[in-house]
């Protein structure tokens, strides 16, 4: 192992190609979602002028997060969890094509917004349980640690760009083009997970953990 192994561990990006698929499009999917967010938060506001209403974006992204949460990790142990990743990814492309139609339109019905953004979230709530256990089945044991790392690391790091994108963004051309990014991003995604290939059985308790777990 080098020293920028010991520094961060990127064996698993260099030895699985799913993984590093995986990965990519992950990483910008996140990043895209923080931008639709940032989008969404500004839409909101323009269309209400209301604390109230702004806040309700909070409720309509947990509520579906907490409920729908629960019933993914039983599909996650009841049907093929490629399949169910990839019907999620796709349900959260659509619904990012319904926010970039809705902004093209001149949408002024916040219900309508706050809607597909419920929508999202529960799509991205059924999938996350199966999707959490894929590093455990595509990488060798000693680099499922390193995996679960470097998704972490890519996640908070597009909490930070991610705003800071979206700002540039909104700045230069408005709500269409941050919801079409999060479309682009989006598809990034469903094209690794339908590549993914078939995966090895579960190793006992290490891979229906991830499934209940937190997120």
């Amino acid at each position: 192992m080098t020293w920028r192994d010991r520094l961060i561990d990127v064996r698993p990006l260099r030895t699985s190609r799913p993984f590093r698929d995986l990965w990519i499009g992950s990483s910008l999917a996140s990043i895209g979602q923080q931008i639709a967010g940032v989008a969404v938060l500004l839409q909101v506001w323009e269309l209400t002028h209301s604390p109230l209403w702004t806040g309700a974006i909070g409720l309509a992204t947990a509520v579906p997060l907490l409920v729908l949460g629960l019933v993914g990790g039983s599909l996650a142990d009841a049907v093929d969890r490629r399949i169910l990743v990839r019907a999620t990814t796709a349900g959260q492309v659509l619904t990012a094509v319904g926010l970039v139609v809705q902004a093209a339109a001149g949408n002024r019905s916040v219900l309508l917004l706050l809607a597909l953004v419920a929508a999202q979230s529960g799509c991205a709530a059924l999938g996350a349980p199966a999707r959490r256990t894929f590093p455990v089945r595509l990488l060798p044991a000693d680099q499922v640690a390193a995996g679960l790392a470097l998704q972490n690391v890519a996640f908070q790091a597009s909490m930070l760009v991610g705003p800071a994108l979206a700002g540039l963004v909104l700045a230069q051309w408005s709500h269409p083009a941050a919801y079409a990014i999060q479309v682009v991003a989006g598809v990034a995604s469903l094209i690794a997970v339908v590549r993914l290939p078939p995966m090895a059985a579960p190793r006992a308790a290490d891979d229906r953990q991830p499934a209940h777990g937190a997120r």
